[in-house]
């Protein structure tokens, strides 16, 4: 009986206290929409440089692992890198049948 009754009574504590967090103060913290605001929304439109070279840098925790073959790569790093090198040797159309304006033409 007087087991019962502790465990009862913590059941009921435990179900107040409960109630009375999810029932808190709620703030409605914005801090990160003040730190969105100093970036610009839109990029400039400039004329075209001819000529130029496009240089850019993937960052990642550790060294991508080299293997550039698409069936054989598991990592995004690898096929992130490969990509300029992957290029097709036929070309296709919107029926994917192959066409003679890739690198390797037939006759």
């Amino acid at each position: 009986m007087k087991l019962s009754r502790v465990l009862g009574s913590v059941g009921v504590v435990s179900a107040a206290a409960l109630a009375l967090v999810a029932c808190g103060k709620s703030s409605n913290n914005n801090a990160g929409a003040k730190d969105a605001k100093k970036f610009k929304e839109t990029t400039p439109v400039k004329a075209v440089k001819k000529g130029g070279t496009l240089s850019y840098a993937e960052e990642t925790d550790t060294p991508f692992t080299g293997i550039f073959n698409n069936e054989l790569s598991t990592s995004a790093i690898d096929s992130d890198v490969a990509q300029f090198g992957n290029e097709s040797l036929f070309d296709v159309d919107d029926s994917y049948k192959i066409n003679s304006k890739g690198p390797a033409t037939f006759k």
